[in-house]
């Protein structure tokens, strides 16, 4: 029987109410269930069930999903626990196994920070599960001596559980990205020899995950982008729309947007114009983003911030923040604002930056495509049935991106005028 706590008045809550809320009422429950405020945020499903009214009212009044709302307040604190992350392991062989993987990670691979810690955070969680559901956290006997069938059996039962507990595979894209993050692990041991076979193999079409789903992700339209970029009425709030739309930053990367990111005078051969962020400091994306509009607002931007005192070199500074910019929720609040003095609607709702990030991905995606239609001629003449081939046998990285570029200007021409 699920139990709610939604006796607050929750629809009266500002974010700050909210976050006192959490800490006030939501962590000592997540004690009392044997979860650790410290380290983790509480399971959607846990979430939901105890405060059903709390999670509504992050969705519809701060557009946040619960995950959003944990990451503009800050929890699980950044900071590294004391003990460590996988000190609840009682298999030995298991527990170096996964401190070794992800140190080679962060070292030999020079992976980014963001990259690692995404990794251990959810192999800690499978981990839980898998010991929760069967009672012990070996995870190596089984890819070794064991029977691959039973083996098999046991990690699809783990993410049977998996999927109904966390928030974090709550979209098709979300499941198959959390399979592969914790099939990275056992793959690393079957290439150095620690192990004969991966239990995670095929586990896509074992779940019901291996096609596309049938609906699509809505995102903002060309017109759209044009009519909310005209209705900003400061070199500001242009900028924002341009970040996002334009540039496909996140809430995020725009608030925190700083000139010394900025790389305005480079030239083709340098990547052109690009934002360039710091190791660690984008997750799950490419280090530079190239300017490919939008350059003559940011150069608006940069004069009038210039001339005023005490600025601290954040595009979005705000006085009032520690930070010293903006925060995500102030980038959603100002972009629905937009979308509703603009009077723009995706599917009878106000649009929130994450369709207009999905503009640009559509977009880009549709200039990749016509740039290998571009090359479908000359693979014929080569006899091969797929331009693909042809663009990576006879045209540089560099030129294929050249090409690319140029057509994701093209389709953006006009929309920032």
């Amino acid at each position: 029987m699920s139990r709610t706590t939604d006796t607050p008045r929750y629809s009266t809550m500002s974010l700050t109410e909210c976050e006192a809320f959490y800490h006030d009422e939501i962590k000592p429950e997540m004690r009392a269930d044997g979860l650790d405020p410290r380290t983790e945020t509480p399971p959607y499903a846990w979430l939901k069930d105890r405060y059903a009214g709390f999670v509504g009212h992050l969705s519809r009044k701060l557009d946040l999903s619960p995950g959003e709302f944990y990451e503009e307040i800050g929890v699980p604190p950044k900071d590294p626990p004391t003990e460590e992350p996988f000190g609840f392991v009682e298999d030995d062989a298991t527990q170096e196994a996964l401190d070794n993987y992800l140190e080679e990670l962060a070292t030999r691979q020079g992976r980014a920070e963001a990259t690692v810690n995404t990794r251990r955070s959810v192999l800690r969680k499978y981990v839980r599960v898998y010991q929760n559901v069967h009672g012990e956290d070996d995870l190596l006997t089984g890819i070794c001596e064991g029977s691959r069938a039973e083996e098999k059996d046991r990690v699809a039962d783990t993410f049977d559980v998996l999927r109904r507990q966390e928030d974090a595979l709550n979209t098709h894209a979300s499941k198959l990205k959390y399979v592969q993050e914790v099939r990275q692990f056992y793959q690393h041991q079957v290439d150095f020899g620690a192990a004969d076979f991966d239990p995670t193999y095929r586990l896509e079409k074992r779940m019901g995950w291996d096609s596309e789903p049938e609906w699509d992700n809505p995102a903002l339209e060309a017109d759209q982008v044009r009519v909310l970029h005209a209705a900003a009425e400061t070199d500001e709030d242009r900028l924002l729309v341009i970040a996002v739309c334009g540039w496909g930053l996140r809430p995020s990367e725009a608030a925190a947007l700083r000139v010394g990111q900025l790389v305005l005078g480079a030239g083709d051969e340098e990547g052109g114009p690009h934002i360039e962020f710091e190791e660690g400091e984008r997750k799950n994306g490419p280090g530079s983003v190239s300017l490919l509009t939008g350059l003559d607002a940011v150069d608006e931007r940069l004069d009038d911030l210039a001339n005023r005192d005490g600025w601290n070199g954040f595009l979005f500074p705000s006085s009032r923040s520690r930070s010293g910019h903006i925060s995500t929720s102030t980038i959603r609040r100002r972009f629905q604002s937009l979308a509703e003095e603009a009077d723009v609607t995706v599917d009878g709702e106000r649009p929130t930056p994450k369709l207009g990030r999905r503009f640009w991905y559509t977009t880009y995606g549709d200039a990749v495509r016509r740039v290998a239609e571009r090359f479908a001629d000359v693979a014929e003449e080569q006899g091969s049935t797929d331009e693909g081939v042809v663009l990576d046998n006879y045209l540089s990285e560099a030129e294929q991106r050249r090409h690319r570029r140029q057509e994701m200007r093209d389709e953006l021409e006009g929309l920032f005028n």
